[in-house]
């Protein structure tokens, strides 16, 4: 069996095409279906059914590929893992992440992981727009919330602890609520895409909970200034506002009822795929974050 054509069969596997394998492996889509024709004429097998709209694997092509792909997988790792140790790492590394997460989380990691590297150019983009990873050449992608099923593989950073916050103005006009069923009533500055719905560990057996409110945004940032502008009550990272409730500008709401954490996690298109320079951002981190006050659990370093 041809290793390099074990490999293109996993990666049309990983990306759900012939079209968008070429494309991240930069080869012709022609290429890509000959040598996988050549893969089934050595194993005698039919491995993917093709048709003018999908592929779909044969249960000969599941079971090779999920053997396949983890030793597939290690040999790369250790093939990354050598030629980062011939040559100083180089290149360009492309990040996309929400604009809180890059000002107030990942700055330090970013500038002292190219004080490390020196020979590293990084491109950042601060969004919460969901980047397409194999279609626009981006290596690492930082999400919030629950992810949704895709081929893509992720690595937990961290999970924040959030409030629910507003100002004393704000508290005396409209009264404090007493449980969270009580926030339909209020004015409350919500999101627009929201990560992930409103859920307290202690009520209602999880069940997402309504918010009222006329005001929304794409910005953590701005609903703490709308807070401050006594416009409402809003969800915040603990340690976002915690200057703010030191200092009596605004209050906790809700104090006994705790918000579910927000996951962050890390995506990838590949482990198989992935280049040097995204495990050393990976590792160096891990390193970084490991007491970061916005880090509410460890993190460990890439396996390899």
């Amino acid at each position: 069996m041809n290793l390099n054509d074990l490999n293109l069969f996993i990666r049309v596997v990983e990306t759900g095409s012939f079209t968008a394998a070429a494309d991240s492996l930069s080869v012709q889509k022609s290429t890509i279906s000959r040598r996988i024709a050549q893969l089934e004429d050595t194993l005698g097998i039919r491995l993917i059914q093709r048709t003018t709209r999908k592929l779909k694997l044969t249960p000969e092509g599941e079971e090779l590929f999920s053997r396949a792909q983890p030793l597939i997988d290690d040999l790369s790792a250790v093939q990354d893992d050598i030629s980062a140790t011939k040559t100083e790492l180089r290149g360009r590394l492309r990040l996309t992440m929400p604009t809180e997460i890059g000002v107030f989380m990942m700055n330090e990691v970013i500038s002292s992981f190219m004080k490390a590297y020196p020979r590293i150019e990084v491109d950042v983009e601060l969004s919460t727009r969901t980047v397409d990873l194999i279609e626009e050449g981006v290596d690492l992608a930082f999400r919030l919330g629950p992810l949704p099923n895709s081929s893509l593989i992720a690595r937990h950073v961290a999970g924040l602890h959030r409030g629910l916050f507003a100002t004393p103005e704000y508290i005396q006009q409209h009264g404090m609520p007493d449980t969270p069923d009580d926030l339909i009533q209020h004015q409350c500055i919500t999101l627009l895409k929201p990560f992930d719905h409103l859920r307290f560990v202690n009520w209602n057996n999880h069940e997402p909970v309504s918010m009222g409110g006329r005001l929304r945004t794409n910005s953590l940032s701005f609903v703490r200034e709308m807070i401050l502008q006594n416009m409402g009550i809003g969800r915040l990272p603990e340690v976002f506002c915690g200057p703010l409730v030191e200092s009596g500008r605004i209050v906790r709401v809700l104090e006994g009822f705790d918000l579910e954490p927000l996951e962050i996690n890390a995506l990838y298109a590949s482990r198989r795929n992935l280049n040097p320079r995204v495990r050393a951002f990976l590792d160096h981190m891990s390193d970084r974050l490991s007491d970061h006050p916005w880090v509410q659990n460890k993190l460990v370093h890439l396996t390899h």
